[in-house]
């Protein structure tokens, strides 16, 4: 019965494009935890948190199914997006995404034409392009929010990216086309304004922010509400005008440049920018969206009854709107009492994003953009990126010391795997091993891994009967694209491991049932005086394909090397080295995952635990991650798994 295969789903026929061409917490608050064991966590709500989170499921949302303690670390769409703040003022909406459902999206978030300006770039409707009904029925939709959009004075725009259009037209702004490429990315930037009251009292102040989302899920129903997704949210606010002011407003975190520059350390530094910045920036202007606008409306904070009206609308009252969440960035800049806000001034998207201050940023951007890439642009997208962070997180001088480590293979969890070969499988890999990618340079094509690939990777892909007995049975599969001539390769049978722990295993966070569509990438620790914990962490939208990750060749123009990559893709990397400063380096910084390793749960998430270990040693800072797998331990297949497939 290994053969019974799901209904067509799109992603599969855009994703899978060799065929046919030859990292925060679920968490929804987590705190900073104080040095002792008996002292409590309340009041640390402008404590630094690793933005690390899972959408909250169907099972996740039952009183009875889990704790209290587990069900903090599932948050809604709503939650995710930045909407769920009272007193909060949203100013726009950047909506980014593969498959969308528009139905979904407005009957889910109705007041979101209430958003002065949104902008939603999409790959294709989600039940496809080819549906023309189901087609009509999403035109009309859009029309219809545009058109509640405008009454309210508001704007949205629908921008489809398709690389395999002509170059340079209104769905491809890249130079090139790119015949199977898709747009892949999951993201939202929400730009907001927060009222803050201030610390000495006597009235309140808006801060300007923008929220950063990075996460899987196809915007739909059944993606957002039925299966594993996972999300990375973090808020930002404006740049200060003087460098001296910008420390005051950020957490302890400091984004070190390529140069090893402080972003935040000198007037000097201020002319250069952070690496999360110039990522996002280029990434957005990857897009083609140059068009210069104000991004504030005139109305927001300005006439208390015109938000009035505004609540009132979705049955609201400004009585009830107590805020309780506070940002530590917020606090620091109400001390003087003053408001910093976006203005009017016009700016294209690139610029809007770097009005911001993203110094204070957890993780590393890890960007896919269609097209060959070449001299330095080689490292900036793909698998050349990753390998490019982990090689900074990990300095040459460190692995030394790591080879003497048992081995552990790399873990990649994905949710479609396309036609690979062995040769790049061993290359990807060798590349991305914290241990051996200072020796492994994927430019060179004489640079050849030599051990089994057992020894190198772990891959995560559903058995047909975790499928089968998933909340939504053999019909959700169908999100889970994999061919069988792509599945069945010898060389990739031995690496195939279960989502779920076999015969009613351990299963903290419920999500055994509920088919996996996240993404992560992670390299478990694995020495002899530490199983535990894990070296990196990547949660992105990227699955197991060239397509997406990138697949160096020969230019025969200019005799050189690209990268050609297919698809957009975005995701976020998190190591002890993108978190050790959140505690001013007093401890090295251990990543344990919550659940599975025997580690205690005692509701808190901690970036600055000077508690004890279990071993009884004080000498690490742990950073607990609630995955949603056994990243240590997972379940080999044996003879009665076999593989999901979905045509």
């Amino acid at each position: 019965d290994r053969k019974r295969k799901a209904r067509p789903c799109i992603e599969d026929e855009i994703i899978d494009i060799e065929s046919s061409v030859e990292v925060r917490k679920p968490a929804a608050a987590a705190r900073k935890r104080t040095a002792s064991k008996n002292s409590s966590a309340d009041n640390n709500d402008d404590s630094p948190v690793i933005p690390f989170h899972l959408f909250e499921t169907t099972t996740a949302k039952s009183p009875s199914a889990l704790s209290q303690e587990k069900r903090k670390y599932f948050q809604t769409l709503r939650e995710a997006i930045g909407l769920d703040v009272p007193n909060r003022q949203i100013q726009w909406l950047i909506i980014s995404n593969f498959l969308i459902d528009f139905r979904y999206v407005y009957e889910k978030l109705p007041d979101i034409v209430q958003i002065p300006r949104v902008v939603v770039f999409y790959g294709s409707y989600f039940a496809g392009m080819d549906n023309i009904h189901f087609q009509q029925l999403q035109q009309l939709i859009m029309k219809n929010w545009k058109a509640a959009a405008e009454r309210n004075g508001n704007t949205v725009e629908f921008i489809r990216l398709v690389p395999g259009d002509p170059p340079r037209s209104k769905t491809n702004p890249l130079p090139v086309k790119i015949t199977y490429g898709c747009h892949h990315t999951k993201m939202f930037l929400t730009g907001f304004d927060d009222h803050v009251s201030n610390e000495g009292g006597g009235g309140s102040a808006r801060q300007s922010m923008i929220r950063v989302v990075v996460h899987t899920a196809n915007l739909g129903t059944s993606d957002v509400e039925y299966k594993t997704n996972g999300f990375y949210a973090q808020n930002f606010p404006l740049k200060e005008k003087k460098v001296e002011q910008r420390s005051a407003i950020v957490n302890p975190y400091k984004v070190w440049t390529k140069s090893g520059g402080d972003c935040n350390a000198s007037a000097a530094a201020a002319k250069s920018t952070c690496t999360f910045e110039n990522d996002l920036a280029d990434y957005m202007a990857s897009y083609g969206y140059n068009t210069r606008q104000s991004w504030c409306a005139p109305t927001l904070g300005g006439s208390m009854d015109i938000r009035e009206a505004r609540l009132k609308r979705f049955g609201q009252s400004m009585d009830s709107q107590s805020s309780s969440t506070a940002y530590p960035s917020q606090k620091a800049a109400n001390a003087n009492g003053t408001s910093r806000i976006l203005t009017s001034q016009e700016l294209s998207l690139p610029d809007l994003i770097r009005q911001y201050d993203y110094s204070s940023a957890y993780a590393v951007l890890i960007p896919s953009v269609p097209g060959y890439h070449q001299g330095m642009a080689i490292h900036k997208y793909g698998y050349l990126k990753l390998r490019r962070e982990i090689m900074d997180a990990f300095p040459s001088s460190q692995t030394l010391g790591e080879k003497r480590k048992k081995k552990s293979p790399i873990v990649c969890q994905i949710s479609s795997l396309g036609s690979l070969q062995e040769k790049w499988l061993r290359k990807f890999f060798s590349a991305l091993d914290y241990t051996s990618t200072h020796t492994t340079n994927p430019l060179d094509e004489n640079c050849m891994a030599t051990k089994p690939l057992q020894s190198l990777t772990k891959i995560i892909w559903p058995t047909t009967d975790e499928i089968r007995s998933s909340v939504e049975g053999v019909a959700g599969g169908g999100s889970v694209p994999g061919r069988e001539k792509n599945l069945q390769k010898p060389f990739l049978k031995p690496l195939y491991h279960r989502w779920s722990k076999r015969d009613g295993g351990k299963d903290p966070f419920l999500t055994a049932r509920h088919i996996p569509h996240i993404k992560t990438v992670v390299q478990p620790s694995q020495s002899f005086f530490d199983d535990r914990s894990i070296e990196w962490l990547l949660l992105s939208s990227h699955n197991l394909s060239k397509a997406a990750w990138g697949q160096v060749q020969n230019n025969k123009r200019t005799g050189g090397k690209d990268c050609f990559i297919a698809h957009w893709e975005l995701g976020v990397m998190f190591s002890p080295a993108t978190l050790l400063e959140v505690c001013g380096m007093t401890k090295p910084v251990r990543i344990l995952s919550i659940g599975y390793d025997g580690a205690k749960d005692n509701g808190t998430i901690s970036l600055c635990d000077d508690d004890v270990d279990d071993d009884g040693s004080s000498d690490f800072i742990n950073v607990r991650v609630p995955l949603p797998y056994d990243v240590h331990t997972p379940d080999a297949y044996n003879g009665r798994d076999d593989y999901w497939i979905a045509e």
